[in-house]
Order: C-alpha cells, then sequence, then structure tokens
C-alpha cells in the first residue's frame, strides 16, 4: 500500500479528539518513551514499543507513520520533562543567585541519568533526520532563553553585573552544560560537583556573582 493511501486509510479512521484512539496514540507514546530512555533511539523499533505497550506492532503503526515519527516524540517528550523541571526553578520565589545555582546543579546532574543520556545519543540521528535536529535546535534555544530570562532578573535585582552580553552568557551556560553531560558518557572521570564547578565558575566569572551551594 503507497504511502498516500495509508494516509487516507488512518485519516479516514482517526478517532476524534478525546476518544479512545487518542488514550491509545498516549498510551504507545508513553510506551516509547520508556523504551528510547532504556534502550535508547537507536535500540528503539516497532516490536519493542509494541511489547512495552502490550499490542502488536500493526497497531503502532496504525497510529504513528512508523518508527521514526514516534521515536522523535517520544524524545521530545523527554525534552519536554526537562525544560518543565528548568521551568519551575526560574519560576519560583527564590533569589535569583540561588536560582542559577539550582540551574546548573539541574543542567549537570551527578548522574546524567537514562532520561538526558537518551537525548544525547540521539544527537547522532539529527544529520540525517531533520525532524531530530529540529528538536534538538529547539531545546538549545529553549534552554538559552530560561537562562536568558534568569539573567536579564537577576541583573535588574543587581544579584549579577554582566561582563557580556546577557544572551550570550546564556548561550554559553548552555554549551558548558552539554560538555560536561558529555563527559561521562565518555569515560572521563570528573565527578558531578567537579563538572558543575566548571560552569559555576563561568557563571561567577561573567555575572560577577558568588552563587550558593
Amino acid at each position: 500500500m503507497s504511502d498516500k493511501r495509508t494516509r487516507a486509510r488512518r485519516a479516514a479512521h482517526s478517532p476524534r479528539p478525546g476518544g479512545a484512539g487518542d488514550a491509545r496514540r498516549d498510551a504507545l507514546l508513553q510506551a516509547a518513551v520508556r523504551v528510547v530512555i532504556r534502550e535508547g533511539a537507536s535500540g528503539a523499533s516497532v516490536r519493542a514499543i509494541a511489547e512495552e505497550a502490550s499490542v502488536s506492532p500493526g497497531s503502532v503503526l496504525y497510529y504513528y507513520d512508523g518508527v521514526d515519527d514516534l521515536v522523535d516524540r517520544a524524545l521530545e517528550a523527554v525534552m519536554d520533562r526537562f525544560h518543565d523541571r528548568r521551568l519551575k526553578v526560574v519560576a519560583g520565589g527564590r533569589r535569583p543567585v540561588e536560582k542559577l545555582a539550582e540551574m546548573i546543579h539541574l543542567g549537570v546532574p551527578d548522574d546524567v541519568g537514562d532520561e538526558l543520556r537518551s537525548v544525547y545519543e540521539s544527537i547522532g540521528t539529527a544529520r540525517t533526520r531533520p525532524e531530530t535536529r529540529r528538536m534538538h535546535c529547539q531545546v538549545v534555544e529553549r534552554q538559552v532563553t530560561l537562562y536568558r530570562s534568569l539573567l536579564e532578573v537577576g541583573t535588574e535585582s543587581e544579584d549579577f553585573a554582566p561582563q557580556h552580553d546577557v544572551g550570550l552568557i546564556a548561550r554559553n551556560l548552555v554549551a558548558l552544560e552539554d560538555a560536561y553531560d558529555l563527559y561521562p558518557q565518555l569515560g572521563l572521570s570528573l565527578t558531578g560537583a567537579e563538572r558543575r564547578a566548571g560552569v559555576r565558575a563561568y557563571a561567577e566569572l561573567a555575572l560577577q556573582c558568588t552563587l550558593p551551594g
């Protein structure tokens, strides 16, 4: 069956929003998230996701356009979790220096964990999969925006005295986090505290502040 006919068949049988079909799609997505976190994006397959969801492989292909589509959506869900945790920090009521210290701790944890690891491992597919590349670019920009908003508030309150443009500092903080999170995957034996110290040192220098903790 051609792709066009397959899409037409799906459209004809797609359940209305809020129906049982939406619940099945969400159940498949959550199964894909678990598989991606456990096995990595490269280890996810239609069969593995179907087994995780206790359905047939045909059910997976009925509700999604293929394993790449479902894996991309699963990765996006994992990225959203990470972003939402940091958004809560920025939106909280503590002082900017305390928020910044917590942001760095979340961005460079002691154990990168399976969630973040699955996101970093999927970077290898971004060159050949435009949707994966788009998601990675988007998550970078979202993290930069979070940092920038925090730095702007901290500058207004005089908790920070930026030595450069706050947008540049925000982007450098995200870049440093990514680099230090990759270290454990490369086998470099720095502790979480040592890796965070590198980011904190840059933040304190660039913002002329002292971070707690």
